[in-house]
């Protein structure tokens, strides 16, 4: 892949070194990230991105003084990052094979897949060989839903549909196109409401002591009160919560990369169930980057992510491949870190101290 701009990868290695030196630990593997590694990148635009794997050194781990990440950055974290700026992002190999890949984080399986782009490597030991390996051994792809909060959580304030903005905008919209009549209950009209703009987490049909209610984002409406109560109380939560949602019908003020990171989580997904791995840069790139470009309206956007998910949703059940998280085979990935087999899982003796009495006699290799 062509860098679009010089990058120091040796200074790269060097601070991340140093980063894992300063807290008692070995770096493992760095990449180049983001927008680099997925091929997105806006000339000019982009910042310096790169995300790796750290082993906590013994000790560390004995006193519980372990890190749950490890950061480098250049920002002053009051702005967002410019192209001069650079972000180093660590994670220790027990977090990430042990916690994020099962529980499906994104950032934490594009890490797994980001070998396949072998122009962004920066550096990797052989310790992590059976993981780069082994890819659906340590993920879990049926039933998994944390792509689609992941995608959501990006456009949530603008009102998409599933989102807790987007279903106090579909019933206001409802209110205003349909035109109920304001004297009447909502009782009367909650079915038909519900019909027409219902999820199950955000807009639903609730019996409360045996009166009909509309649960509608977090707030109940019960069936009793009368529509034009109903319509104040739906347009004064969109003037306090909704401002980006009409503002996103006429595509203003959108954050594009949002977007941007919406889509491509669900279409890595469907790679995943397709293909069986994710490769880097990305086939869709160029879209992508269209829409980081603005051309595409809010509507469409909308309207592709909401595709996305359905179908990634249906593949779940006849996916061609699939992935379930083998924690016996993770565990021994991150004890191959250290230099130990899988048989000292199997030690006899209760003293926690005996296990790391064999594992300092291995040769754990140091960072110089």
């Amino acid at each position: 892949m062509r860098e679009p701009r010089h990058i120091d990868r040796p200074a790269l290695v060097e601070q991340a070194r140093a980063l894992c030196r300063a807290h008692d630990a070995s770096l493992l593997f760095l990449t180049l990230f983001g927008a680099t590694l997925y091929g997105t990148e806006s000339p000019g635009k982009s910042d310096i991105d790169a995300r790796g794997i750290f082993l906590p050194s013994l000790e560390s781990l004995a006193l519980d003084k372990v890190p749950r990440s490890l950061r480098f950055s250049t920002g002053d974290g009051t702005r967002r990052n410019t192209a001069g700026d650079v972000d180093i992002d660590l994670w220790s190999v027990q977090r990430w094979l042990l916690k994020l890949l099962p529980a499906g984080d994104i950032g934490a399986m594009d890490l797994l897949f980001s070998p396949s782009n072998a122009d962004c490597t920066l550096y990797r030991r052989q310790a992590l060989d059976a993981v780069f390996a082994n890819p659906l051994r340590l993920v879990n792809t049926h039933k998994n839903r944390a792509y689609a909060e992941y995608s959501l959580g990006q456009v949530k304030k603008y009102g998409i549909r599933g989102s807790r903005v987007g279903a106090l905008k579909a019933v206001r919209d409802w209110l205003r196109q349909r035109r109920p009549d304001p004297t009447g209950r909502l009782a009367d009209c909650l079915e038909a409401i519900v019909a027409a703009c219902g999820d199950n987490r955000y807009c639903s049909l609730k019996n409360i002591q045996g009166e009909k209610a509309l649960q509608l984002g977090g707030k109940l409406h019960m069936g009793a009160i009368r529509v034009s109560e109903l319509i104040c109380r739906v347009e004064a939560d969109m003037k306090r919560y909704g401002g980006r949602a009409d503002a996103a019908e006429r595509s203003e003020g959108l954050d594009l990369k949002a977007f941007s990171h919406a889509l491509r989580a669900l279409e890595q997904m469907e790679e995943l169930l397709r293909t069986g791995k994710v490769v880097f840069p990305l086939q869709g790139r160029e879209d992508l980057a269209a829409v980081k470009a603005g051309k595409y309206s809010w509507k469409e956007l909308e309207s592709r992510i909401l595709h996305h998910l359905e179908a990634v949703e249906a593949m779940q059940e006849h996916a061609p491949f699939v992935g379930e998280h083998d924690a016996a085979f993770a565990e021994e990935c991150v004890l191959a870190c250290y230099g130990l087999t899988p048989a000292v899982q199997n030690l006899h003796s209760s003293s926690i101290g005996d296990i790391f009495s064999k594992a300092c006699d291995c040769a754990i290799p140091k960072e110089t």
